[in-house]
């Protein structure tokens, strides 16, 4: 498992935010989704608003929200980064994790596995918003852990 580089001395940061409470995601996935279009190719711009969708529901679904998490877009020379930063219980962190080393072995399976849980799982949990990063919008998730910390960084060209 890659540990996430949270930064690097190339790397500008073009949107940060962080909240301390449980937000309305709605009008900032707005935001976000218009500022990625303007900046970025509509192929960059739409892996952005997927990422940025996906990785914001984790953190409010599954965090504790006993702290502040924290959302950043990055780019730098080659790259373009949505980082998600948050506090989780011990037990999701086991769940991340194993999720994230199926995601790296074998993504195409590990999609179609969470699809189906997802549609016919008769109400477990899927872990499809990571599955979907990473297949739909063909990023890579690199995975920071720093006791119940939790940052998913998923990345991709520019």
């Amino acid at each position: 498992m890659r540990a996430a580089k949270l930064e690097s001395a190339s790397q500008v940061t073009l949107i940060q935010v962080v909240w301390d409470a449980s937000p309305d995601l709605d009008e900032f996935l707005r935001f976000t989704r218009a500022y990625a279009k303007r900046r970025f190719s509509n192929s960059v711009a739409e892996r952005i608003a997927l990422a940025s969708n996906e990785l914001l529901d984790n953190a409010v679904r599954y965090g504790s929200l006993a702290r502040d998490f924290m959302y950043r877009l990055d780019q730098d020379n080659t790259n373009v980064k949505v980082l998600v930063q948050n506090t989780t219980v011990l037990a999701r962190i086991d769940m991340l994790t194993s999720q994230i080393r199926k995601l790296e072995t074998n993504p195409e399976q590990t999609y179609t596995s969470e699809m189906e849980r997802s549609t016919f799982g008769g109400g477990r949990r899927s872990m499809l918003g990571l599955a979907r990063i990473r297949h739909e919008a063909e990023m890579q998730l690199d995975l920071h852990l720093d006791g119940l910390e939790v940052a998913i960084c998923a990345h991709c060209p520019r």
